[in-house]
């Protein structure tokens, strides 16, 4: 009888074969020929497709100023895509693969945090009490665009101070019956550090970037009836200086906008050229971004 090797198997077997190991056990096999190459890049590739249609999860994101521990809330966060995720195409014979597994490394999911709950699905907010067809608050209007009440807080700086710190810590839950956690896993916890420059620079970008902008469609929400822009969803760079990483693998960031509020003050008799005054911005959740790639899949 002739004897049976691994390349002589269809890849319907081969894939049967793979599929069963973690992505970890994957990795290293994709350096042993072209055709396992293809084979584990369809494989992974499809469980990053899965992984970014989990509904039954949710994303929960805690990010606290230090004194803030105890009564800062987490935030349920909306999944806004994956740039780059689409569905697989068979793999051309006579076209190079060989960055396919990069690109796929690359790839961040982005979401947006609410300050309101999910419904059931996992991806939706819920539905503010008194909501009714043909009302601004009725799902299907403009509400749907930003899905939520805007995440925003407010960072206060003394004139000592050139930084203050934030604690974000992300986590994938499960919700059951009766809003409760049937699953928790953590995804990474960190301390983003921010400068009163950055603070500055950020503020001065959105309040250019209001400027220059038309004028959009806005929404009354709230209990102080507070105005809300429409969100527009465009692409973040990893160069985008409103995001804040993590950690300094840049698996996952936040996306700030800042805009500083001016107080009546005492103004000081005698202040040095280059002496700082006390500052206060608030800070609004644009976004954030995970790195929904191979590293997260290995865990």
């Amino acid at each position: 009888m002739d004897e049976c090797y691994l390349y002589g198997l269809p890849n319907e077997l081969l894939l049967h074969i793979f599929t069963p190991m973690l992505t970890i056990e994957l990795l290293p096999l994709t350096s042993v020929s072209r055709r396992i190459y293809s084979l584990i890049v369809r494989i992974l590739h499809n469980r990053l497709i899965a992984a970014a249609e989990l509904h039954s999860h949710s994303v929960l994101l805690e990010c606290f100023h230090p004194s803030a521990k105890l009564t800062e809330p987490p935030y349920f966060c909306t999944y806004r895509g994956t740039d780059g995720l689409t569905r697989y195409n068979e793999i051309d014979p006579s076209e190079k693969n060989v960055g396919r597994l990069g690109e796929m490394y690359n790839m961040y999911s982005r979401y947006r945090p609410h300050r309101r709950d999910l419904e059931a699905g996992g991806r939706r907010v819920k539905p503010r009490p008194g909501d009714v067809p043909g009302s601004r608050t009725f799902p299907g209007t403009v509400q749907d665009r930003y899905q939520g009440e805007t995440v925003k807080q407010t960072l206060s700086l003394e004139a000592h101070e050139l930084f203050t710190q934030l604690i974000a810590q992300t986590n994938l839950v499960k919700i059951g019956s009766r809003n409760l956690f049937t699953n928790f896993v953590e995804i990474e916890e960190g301390v983003l550090r921010v400068w009163r420059q950055w603070l500055k620079d950020v503020s001065a970008n959105c309040t250019a970037a209001e400027r220059a902008a038309p004028e959009g469609i806005v929404e009354e929400v709230g209990k102080g009836k507070e105005v809300v822009r429409e969100m527009v969803e465009e692409k973040s760079s990893l160069e985008d200086p409103h995001i804040l990483w993590v950690t300094p693998r840049k698996d996952s960031g936040i996306r700030l906008n800042a805009r500083e509020k001016k107080f009546r003050r005492n103004a000081p008799i005698l202040i040095s050229a280059d002496e700082d005054l006390p500052v206060t911005y608030e800070i609004e959740y644009d976004g954030k971004s995970s790195h929904g790639s191979l590293h997260q899949l290995s865990h």
